[in-house]
């Protein structure tokens, strides 16, 4: 478990992903939010057990981190070609196939330069290539296929586990 100065630096690796979002779109009508949220498992009154996201506060080695980006029209016009990046902290692995946002593709990089469908993506391994495993994606861009209204949200999120 992460705990006293490791906790706060730990922690602070793990949220840079989630500051260092970013939404592109024209003019400045577009806010940014990310957070970093893990599941925690609650039971209703009934006794149910449920599972819901809660913010991170600790993690151990093993933890899924759930990142979500959310780009927010705060203009009284729409916007169009609204597109959110991302990337995989350090010391985490991408979760394959947990990039996602409603009404966007999503292309991934392996070095922040370079974007492509995960059918793309190539790595050289001893001289010879192949396709890139989602454990090696480092950075995401989603880019949306409608305009944004005015006052309505898009969001993507992606899960990594902490190594």
């Amino acid at each position: 478990m992460i705990t006293g100065i490791k906790k706060v630096f730990g922690l602070a690796t793990l949220l840079a992903c989630a500051l260092g979002s970013q939404a592109f779109a024209q003019g400045n009508c577009v806010e940014v939010k990310s957070v970093a949220e893990v599941e925690q498992q609650v039971v209703n009154a009934k006794g149910e057990k449920t599972t819901k996201l809660v913010p991170l506060a600790t993690a151990t080695p093993g933890t899924q981190v759930t990142y979500t980006t959310t780009a927010s029209n705060v203009c009284k016009q729409p916007v169009d070609k609204i597109e959110i990046s991302n990337f995989v902290p350090e010391h985490m692995t991408y979760v394959a196939n947990s990039a996602m946002a409603l009404g966007a593709d999503v292309v991934y990089s392996l070095d922040g330069k370079t974007f492509g469908t995960a059918d793309q993506l190539t790595v050289l391994d001893n001289g010879v290539s192949r396709k890139a495993r989602a454990d090696e994606y480092k950075f995401f861009r989603w880019a949306f296929k409608s305009s944004l209204a005015p006052g309505a949200q898009a969001a993507a999120s992606f899960r990594a586990v902490l190594n």
